[in-house]
């Protein structure tokens, strides 16, 4: 029943985008550099985003996120915590859906060919 193998492939796209968006956060954020007022791209500095804070000079809840990240990637676990509280929380979570969604993928991967297996040989 190929069809068994297909259904398997397809219900993993979820995991394959996840793993892939995971693991570009994860390299982005090591290759980054940073310091408590910016962020640069390879000695760029990047300019600021949050409009709050341009216009009104106010930290919304997100400001220090992105280099939280940065300083997660670079596993400097207390300037992360220091720029926002959220930001090592959240890499956390994304750093261990790479792990989680290879296992996934390896799991269904294994399963398929199992299937695709017993279909060949019915004996089986």
């Amino acid at each position: 029943m190929i069809t068994g193998v297909a259904e398997v492939r397809g219900d993993r796209t979820l995991d394959v985008a996840v793993l892939i968006g995971a693991l570009a956060v994860v390299i982005v954020s090591a290759l980054l550099d940073t310091t408590d007022d910016w962020v640069t791209v390879f000695g760029w500095q990047m300019p600021e985003v949050c409009t709050l804070r341009k216009v009104f000079g106010l930290p919304c809840p997100g400001c220090g996120l992105t280099r939280s990240f940065v300083y997660m990637g670079h596993l400097d676990v207390l300037a992360a915590f220091r720029m926002n509280w959220l930001g090592p929380l959240f890499w956390g979570f994304v750093a261990a859906q790479v792990p989680l969604r290879s296992w996934k993928l390896l799991k269904a991967l294994r399963y398929a060919r199992a299937v695709a297996s017993s279909e060949r040989d019915p004996h089986r």
